[in-house]
């Protein structure tokens, strides 16, 4: 399994025609029942992208605190968003989508004990954005997704990368 994988990634950059890589900054907005729990906060991440003649594979790591809402000094959060897709591109414009796990933990203190949670999720993306190139520097890729935690909470991202 594991020379399978190592193939398909040395495949992926043999037929690539570009490959850039970059830090993103956003945030992160819960709607549904994740808006009632949670408070929106700052993301921060890096992005990987493998031009194709007719698209690009992409991928990104990620982080986000979780608040509680209304504000709870006993509990603490994050979401480690890790995402695989493709992007499609018209001029610089392009839509996205792909497959989404996420790395959610929680803690919280009751009455002196701490209670805590993790658990790995799989989901999805969708979203769109515009590429503006800096020339001789990088691109400026602005974007926004709509990420479906599990399938079941869905969480807006609104991000401002560059790409190397």
């Amino acid at each position: 399994m594991k020379s399978l994988i190592v193939l398909a990634v040395l495949a992926t950059f043999a037929f690539a025609g570009a490959t850039e890589f970059g830090p993103q900054l956003g945030y992160w907005i819960p709607t549904g029942d994740a808006g009632d729990v949670f408070a929106g906060n700052f993301y921060f991440g890096g992005q990987f992208l493998s031009h194709m003649p007719m698209f690009a594979i992409e991928g990104s790591i990620g982080y986000t605190s979780l608040k509680a809402d209304p504000e709870d000094s006993t509990f603490s959060g994050r979401i480690i968003p890790i995402t695989v897709g493709l992007r499609g591109y018209s001029g610089i414009l392009y839509a996205a989508g792909g497959i989404e796990l996420d790395m959610v933990k929680t803690e919280s203190g009751v009455v002196g004990a701490v209670q805590e949670n993790s658990d790995s999720e799989f989901g999805g993306y969708i979203g769109g954005g515009l590429i503006t190139p800096l020339p001789n520097v990088a691109d400026v890729d602005v974007s926004a997704r709509v990420h479906f935690v599990d399938f079941d909470d869905m969480w807006i991202g609104l991000c401002v990368g560059l790409n190397f």
